[in-house]
């Protein structure tokens, strides 16, 4: 079981190392202007909440894939070993889901008093 997680983040680590110039839109232009730097125009701020949300996306997705491999794992367990693997799985996919949700709650908290100034009187 060691081996088969290994393989699988190893896997992961891999996929979002050699996706990241696609993720991050990493594109050559030759045709530009001398003067024009080629840097994005937006903010600091929204920089930062587009990588969180992403971030936030990509948990979420793996928190998902494990429920769903977990509940593969108990369906083929018939009552071996293998279904509390499965139960151990289920909870921590349950746990990512959450930490998933509350991170996007507090994303938006934080960028509504950012943006909006704090509470209102």
């Amino acid at each position: 079981m060691k081996k088969t997680t290994k393989h699988i983040l190893s896997f992961a680590v891999l996929t979002i190392v050699f996706s990241l110039p696609l993720i991050t839109g990493a594109q050559f232009i030759p045709d530009r202007e001398i003067g024009s730097t080629g840097l994005a125009d937006t903010s600091v701020y929204t920089i930062i909440t587009s990588v969180l949300n992403w971030l936030l996306m990509l948990i979420t997705i793996l928190a998902v894939i494990g429920f769903v491999i977990s509940g593969i794992m108990y369906v083929t367990a018939g009552g071996s070993e293998r279904g509390e693997t499965a139960q151990k799985w289920l909870t921590y996919s349950i746990i990512g889901i959450i930490v998933a949700l509350l991170g996007y709650i507090v994303i938006n908290v934080i960028s509504s008093f950012l943006v909006d100034g704090g509470i209102p009187n």
